[in-house]
Parts: C-alpha cells; sequence; structure tokens
C-alpha cells in the first residue's frame, strides 16, 4: 500500500513538472491577446515573441538600420522616452477584424510593445500569408505616422531627428 502511494505521488509530481513545461502562452503573451480583444480583433495565428531588446535612445537615431523602430515608435501614442534603459518584448499575432483588413482586402500583422509585462503599444501591418507587405508600419487601430502625430512625415522626421539624433 505504501508503494502504490509514493508512486502515485511520483506521477502526480511528474505531471505538474511536465504541465508547467508545456508550450502555453507566457503571461506576457496572454496580457497582449486579451489587449487585441479589446480591439475586437479576433487572433487567427500566433507567432510568439518575435523581439526582445533594450531600448536605448540610439535605436531610434536616424540611421538606416534603426528605420524599423522609429516608424513602429512613431506610431505609438505614448513617447519611447520614459522606456529608455527597460526591456521591450513584441508579441506577433495575425488578426481578423482589424481596420486594414477592410482597407487592402488581405490579412493583418500586429506587434503588441510590452514592457514589464504591461502593454504600452503596438504597431500593425498588412500581410499575405506569412508575409508582412512592404511600407510603413501603421498604429495597433490602423492609423499612419501622419494621422498619429498630426503633421507630415517630413515634418514628424525633422522633429524626430532634433530629438533622438542623426
Amino acid at each position: 500500500m505504501m508503494r502504490i502511494t509514493k508512486i502515485s505521488v511520483l506521477i502526480g509530481l511528474l505531471f505538474l513538472v511536465l504541465s508547467a513545461c508545456g508550450n502555453g502562452a507566457s503571461d506576457d503573451e496572454k496580457n497582449a491577446e486579451q489587449y487585441l480583444k479589446q480591439y475586437g480583433y479576433q487572433i487567427t495565428s500566433r507567432q510568439g515573441q518575435v523581439e526582445k531588446y533594450i531600448l536605448e535612445k540610439s535605436k531610434l537615431s536616424a540611421s538606416t538600420e534603426n528605420i524599423p523602430y522609429q516608424q513602429s515608435w512613431g506610431v505609438q501614442s505614448v513617447e519611447p522616452d520614459k522606456y529608455f534603459g527597460k526591456e521591450i518584448t513584441i508579441y506577433q499575432f495575425t488578426v481578423r477584424n482589424h481596420p486594414l483588413e477592410k482597407k487592402y482586402n488581405t490579412q493583418t500583422t500586429v506587434n503588441v510593445f510590452l514592457c514589464e509585462g504591461n502593454v504600452i503599444g503596438g504597431a500593425s501591418m498588412p500581410a499575405r500569408g506569412n508575409a508582412v507587405l512592404m511600407g510603413a508600419p501603421y498604429s495597433l487601430e490602423g492609423q499612419t505616422l501622419e494621422e498619429i502625430n498630426k503633421m507630415s512625415y517630413k515634418e514628424w522626421s525633422e522633429k524626430w531627428k532634433m530629438k533622438y539624433g542623426s
């Protein structure tokens, strides 16, 4: 009887360890999913964590390799400054019911930005299959950089260079 109890306990412990190591979504990814659902977006696929970096001012400078960071941060409703020195994690999803889906008659990929477990923003792009179409990112709501900042790209770019360097 004692042997059966020990085996039952070992099997139970093994089950707990295996279930903890499963392929379930992380808390951050679940937070990102819930955030998207608040917009009414239906998640059709998850690409998981696609990037993690420490945000430094130099990452936003006007060099060619930083253009994706500049444009992604340019469509946020928050200033990047308060996140300098902090880790940014990005989760990617393909969604339905997004304004870009109607505009381009295609799927939409969204990147959700998190810092310290909290969603701080994101960006969206029209996509076909697993490929994101070329062009600048839109806000999570499908707005352009110009719409968000209420200025032309040239005006925004000049202001950005003054603030974050060239």
